[in-house]
C-alpha cells in the first residue's frame, strides 16, 4: 500500500510501507494556487508517483520523494 500524506510522521507512526509525500495538509493531493489545468496536471503525477511507489519494493518504511 501506498500513502500520499504531507505528515511523514504520521504515516510512520501506521506502519505505511511506501509514502508518498503531498502538497500541504490542507491540499495533499491538490494546490488551488495553481491554474485548473496545472492543478490537474499536478494531481495527475502526483497519482502517477503512487503508482510508481507501489512497484517499488521495500523492506520497511521508505519515503518516497
Amino acid at each position: 500500500m501506498a500513502y500520499i500524506t504531507a505528515l511523514d510522521s504520521v504515516a510512520l507512526a501506521v506502519g505505511a510501507n511506501r509514502i508518498v509525500r503531498g502538497k500541504a495538509i490542507v491540499n495533499v493531493t491538490g494546490d488551488p494556487s495553481l491554474r485548473p489545468a496545472d492543478e490537474r496536471r499536478f494531481r495527475k503525477e502526483l497519482v502517477i508517483k503512487a503508482l510508481h511507489a507501489l512497484e517499488t519494493p521495500v523492506s520497511g518504511p521508505t519515503i518516497l520523494a
